[in-house]
């Protein structure tokens, strides 16, 4: 049996209480799935301990923080001129820093009682490697397998630092384990993050054909800067990128050494599509990465940024690791001319939206990715 994986201390409000998070979103920009899916009871994801401080890591608390701030501990020690305590908010996530060396915390008062263990700084664990980190639900262990080792053996990653969004098909542990016994010349963890993903913007959380704002999926968000605080300060550079794209440089480099030797310690790159459509037969245990290397040439769906950092690199606590963009971070404006990801239609679950290719497309301005397909031959992926 697989051990556990890394404990929470998570802090939700009653599900059946007066008290919840306020919506962001006005009511007439909320479509039907919208009130399942928006998180309303989380109040921290978890409470853990970085360096000299403990920090309480969440969603925004919107109207919850002034109840939070009458509640011991906050009470005395986010007020006064000395503050002992620090909030940070941005765009999707908050955490409070407050400086203690308590291994257990007790919050009572308007905002409820908990009585918390604070979990444990494992920075150590992730200290000097190149750590590939993502957020994945239900995706074939094949894919995920697939995956790391393109890195591996491309770019040179010795770590995973892998966030669970409440798979079904298999446990955290379990997935953990098979990982671990695949790759066992790497640091491997994966961290169980069983909270709601959050509606979506954009078209996919439309009302009547208007799209919806971008201000309600923290679970993603929450995710990096989790591994951000509790696991990766020490880290010699970290990529955020999902099991479903993948890195190329054109001029042959690892994007962890180029980060790693850039003058921000960042790089955020673009990316584009590979086709849905495999050039060969697919195995009966079903389609791999290395199956998919040929792009439309007159593909104009964009492919929002990713990134690579080196965390300890001019990185305050006040700049926020989000899934396309750190933010705050100045060299968050220019985009790399020299990396870019492949974005993989064909492995995905469709959870977002469908991605499968009609078999039936012209497929005259079809062309084969030659980096990509290189790439897999030489790490035997095809």
């Amino acid at each position: 049996m697989a051990e556990l994986t890394v404990p929470l201390s998570r802090c939700a409000l009653p599900a059946d209480g007066a008290l919840q998070r306020e919506s962001p979103r006005p009511p007439e920009l909320r479509n039907a799935s919208y009130a399942a899916q928006f998180d309303w009871h989380t109040l921290f994801y978890d409470v853990f301990r970085a360096d000299s401080h403990i920090v309480f890591q969440g969603p925004p608390l919107f109207n919850l923080l002034e109840p939070l701030r009458a509640s011991a501990p906050f009470d005395r020690a986010m007020r006064g001129w000395w503050k002992q305590a620090r909030l940070i908010e941005r765009n999707r996530v908050s955490e409070i820093w407050l400086r203690s060396d308590a291994d257990h915390v007790v919050i009572d008062g308007p905002i409820g009682h908990w009585n918390i263990a604070v979990q444990p700084d494992q920075a150590t664990m992730f200290a000097g490697r190149r750590v590939l980190h993502t957020l994945s639900k239900d995706n074939e262990i094949r894919w995920i397998r697939d995956w790391i080792r393109f890195y591996r053996d491309i770019h040179g990653a010795d770590a995973v630092l892998f966030y669970d969004n409440n798979s079904t098909r298999y446990s955290a542990a379990e997935l953990r384990g098979e990982l671990r016994a695949t790759f066992p010349d790497m640091v491997i963890e994966v961290v169980a993050w069983p909270f709601l993903y959050g509606p979506q913007g954009g078209m996919a959380g439309a009302v009547d054909g208007q799209e919806a704002p971008w201000d309600s999926d923290y679970c993603q968000s929450g995710s990096l800067q989790h591994a951000r605080f509790r696991f990766l300060r020490q880290a010699r550079s970290v990529l955020n990128v999902d099991i479903d794209e993948l890195v190329l440089s054109s001029q042959g480099r690892s994007i962890f050494a180029a980060t790693e030797q850039s003058r921000a310690g960042f790089i955020k790159f673009p990316g584009r599509w590979i086709t849905g459509l495999a050039d060969r037969p697919i195995a009966e245990s079903g389609a791999s990465l290395g199956d998919f290397v040929l792009y439309d040439r007159q593909e104009d769906v964009v492919c929002p940024p990713k990134w690579c950092v080196v965390p300890h690199a001019r990185q305050r606590r006040d700049q926020h690791w989000s899934v396309h963009n750190i933010f705050g971070a100045r060299a968050n404006r220019h985009l790399s001319e020299e990396f870019t990801y492949r974005h993989m239609r064909a492995i995905s679950n469709n959870w977002k939206a469908d991605r499968r290719e009609d078999q039936a497309i012209d497929t005259a301005t079809f062309a084969t990715d030659k980096a990509l397909s290189t790439a897999f031959e030489t790490i035997g992926l095809r």
